[in-house]
């Protein structure tokens, strides 16, 4: 969507529950059926599909409600689209969420689909377009064909490096959980960035809000100058963005194929954000043993396991777990003492 980057980002916030109120059914709204009847019904009728992602007590959900109850939200919905909220407080619309591959960082949340049922657009909003023009014109983009994220993200593949355009992009690869064009963006982003911009706000924004990789200059920069951002941002997020974007890293599939080199370059971030070497250790210590029995390295691996405990006596439930990773070939007897 071609938003400013502020603009993009302005839904950061913690919510705030609200005793006092509560979401109904909201008369612009079409009433929630079935999911699947939902998808019929729109590739039938060539209609877009928006779903407005909600918690029922969310204050912000709430603020947002009024707005979209107003009769030209209405008019507007009931020309452009198949609008239906999805209650987040159900179980069931959070597996759908799953299903999806979508990823809603805060309520609430504009999720916009193709007639045919592809994902158009993921928009997170805040204060800034809590309005009815404001709303009307997310929309709008969200199902223009040359304007919402999915197609940002299709010119970007198509060699197109407009810098605000890679930046939505980015942000759609990330609430849409592709790692590998995240990386690819990300990448591609941190070399339109010159280095004196690097602890500017834009650059702490897209470390915060978009990177799911650690492996660029901007984040190597951000890790190893911590005290800058701190000292230019709020201390508490700046760790808070450290530790996410290392253990995003961390978790990820490709993390069994790191080198020792970056898996230390990983730990050393999380030391220069304040964790203690055994806090460091925890988190490690699975994918460290992963890459040992990869390698075959069964009694490096069994070693490593020892190590950690630091020759106390292995909890039940975690030898158990051990147990059964650490095995020789053809053979159940457990490694461990």
């Amino acid at each position: 969507m071609r938003l400013s980057f502020l603009i993009l980002f302005s839904f950061l916030s913690f919510l705030q529950p609200s005793k006092a109120q509560k979401i109904d059914q909201n008369k612009s709204f079409r009433p929630f059926i079935a999911l699947d009847e939902i998808f019929k019904k729109a590739e039938k009728e060539n209609k877009p599909i928006f779903f407005e992602a909600f918690l029922p007590t969310c204050s912000h959900c709430i603020a947002y409600d009024k707005t979209l109850s107003l009769p030209a939200i209405k008019t507007y919905l009931d020309k452009n689209y198949h609008a239906y909220q999805l209650d987040l407080s159900k179980r069931e619309n959070n597996a759908f969420l799953r299903s999806r591959k979508i990823f809603i960082p805060s309520t609430p949340s504009f999720i916009v689909f193709s007639p045919k049922g592809k994902v158009w657009n993921i928009e997170p909003v805040g204060e800034a377009t809590n309005s009815v023009v404001g709303i009307i014109k997310l929309l709008d983009a969200a199902k223009n064909p040359q304007q919402n994220q999915a197609q940002l993200l299709e010119r970007y593949s198509a060699g197109e490096r407009n810098k605000e355009n890679m930046i939505s992009a980015a942000y759609f690869t990330r609430l849409s959980l592709d790692t590998l064009k995240n990386v690819a963006l990300v990448n591609d982003l941190v070399q339109l960035i010159k280095p004196e911009e690097f602890e500017g706000e834009t650059s702490f924004l897209l470390i915060q809000k978009v990177m799911m990789d650690d492996n660029n200059a901007l984040f190597q920069h951000f890790i190893t100058h911590i005290k800058n951002y701190e000292s230019k941002f709020d201390s508490l997020e700046v760790k808070q963005t450290a530790e996410n974007t290392i253990m995003t890293s961390l978790y990820s599939g490709r993390a069994r194929s790191y080198s020792p080199e970056r898996l230390q370059r990983l730990k050393d971030g999380l030391q220069a954000i304040g964790l203690k070497p055994q806090q460091i250790a925890a988190r490690f210590i699975y994918l460290e043993v992963l890459i040992d029995l990869d390698k075959k390295l069964v009694d490096q691996a069994v070693t490593r396991v020892k190590n950690y405990y630091g020759g106390k006596a292995i909890p039940e439930k975690e030898k158990e777990f051990w147990c059964k990773l650490l095995k020789k070939s053809g053979s159940n007897e457990c490694l461990l003492p």
